[in-house]
């Protein structure tokens, strides 16, 4: 483990990991969700467009944010920016999670505009497809047009520098998305990739497999059924993953992720083998922490995030 990764155990306390374990008490108590099934994120993802069709997007808005879609050929994506007061000191682009078939970009202006505040970065925020068809091929795509097109309108930006990551399922739309662009020899502004919580192995990671339904906030077995669910969409190339890709050529990377998280092992086997190919990646696992920790409304949530901000801050300084 890096001294980065110790940097940030290094900040949690006992009485910090203490509380999460309280709060892990509760989440036992209540009911997993099963993302393998449709039913259930076509009803959530309605609810959330309700509710954002009834409230104005105004919660996060003493930064700048605004809209736009773009084409490519007969697709089009759409971007949500969030902007810093002042000059950028780069982009951070931004996949939201929600097992390939929940959520959208606005979801994450809790997120996207402490990036762009703190940070001092343009935030964009991918409203890829969601997969509820089970063609995840489709959200990768998506996510690739959006990647493509912030690195070919970088100057208009007014940065020279790119940062992309997600949690969960959009960890892996990120580092897929990054892959092709790699393959294209497009790599030379990214100055990062940082992900939490992970989901890099379409196989079904040793975790997962050797986990049951009483790991906290999604059913492990279900995740893995939606795994097998949604890969077989997928080119033969991807099918498995990134972390049965070749990942050589790639920017320094950093892998957070809790250790009761069911998919922990994707964090930790991706950490070895970006740090095997390219020397530059750092892990954290974070004590007490279930999967999508990051937004439990804990101290090693708000440490845990601080230091990812913090992170993103030193990829994009004026040093790299």
């Amino acid at each position: 483990m890096s001294s980065r990764a110790c940097d940030l155990i290094g900040r949690l306390e006992e009485k910090h990991v203490t509380r999460a374990q309280r709060l892990n008490a509760l989440l036992h108590l209540l009911p997993r969700y099963y993302t393998d099934r449709r039913w259930n994120a076509k009803v959530a993802n309605a609810i959330v467009l309700g509710l954002q069709s009834v409230f104005p997007s105004r919660l996060f808005h003493d930064c700048r944010v605004f809209s736009r879609s773009i084409a490519a050929g007969e697709r089009s994506v759409g971007l949500r920016f969030l902007l810093p007061d002042g000059a950028p000191r780069g982009v951070y682009l931004h996949f939201h999670g929600g097992a390939w078939v929940l959520g959208n970009a606005r979801l994450d202006d809790g997120i996207t505009s402490r990036v762009a505040k703190e940070c001092q970065l343009i935030a964009v925020a991918v409203d890829f497809r969601n997969a509820l068809d089970d063609r995840v091929d489709l959200a990768i795509d998506d996510c690739e047009i959006a990647l493509n097109w912030v690195v070919r309108n970088l100057s208009d930006l007014g940065v020279g520098r790119i940062v992309l990551g997600g949690e969960s399922s959009g960890a892996h739309l990120a580092a897929q998305a990054l892959l092709r662009l790699r393959d294209r020899g497009m790599v030379e502004a990214f100055r990062g990739f940082i992900s939490t919580c992970g989901a890099f192995d379409f196989k079904g990671s040793r975790s997962l497999r050797s986990a049951n339904s009483a790991s906290l906030i999604v059913d492990a077995p279900a995740a893995l059924r939606n795994l097998q669910r949604l890969r077989s969409s997928l080119p033969w190339n991807e099918r498995d993953g990134p972390l049965h890709a070749q990942l050589e050529g790639l920017p320094p990377a950093l892998f957070i992720a809790g250790e009761l998280d069911p998919i922990v092992d994707d964090s930790i086997q991706m950490f070895r083998t970006w740090q095997d190919a390219n020397g530059n990646a750092s892990l954290s696992i974070v004590p007490a922490g279930p999967h999508g920790f990051n937004r439990l409304p804990t101290a090693i949530a708000k440490i845990t995030n601080a230091y990812a901000r913090e992170w993103l801050i030193d990829r994009c300084s004026g040093l790299h």
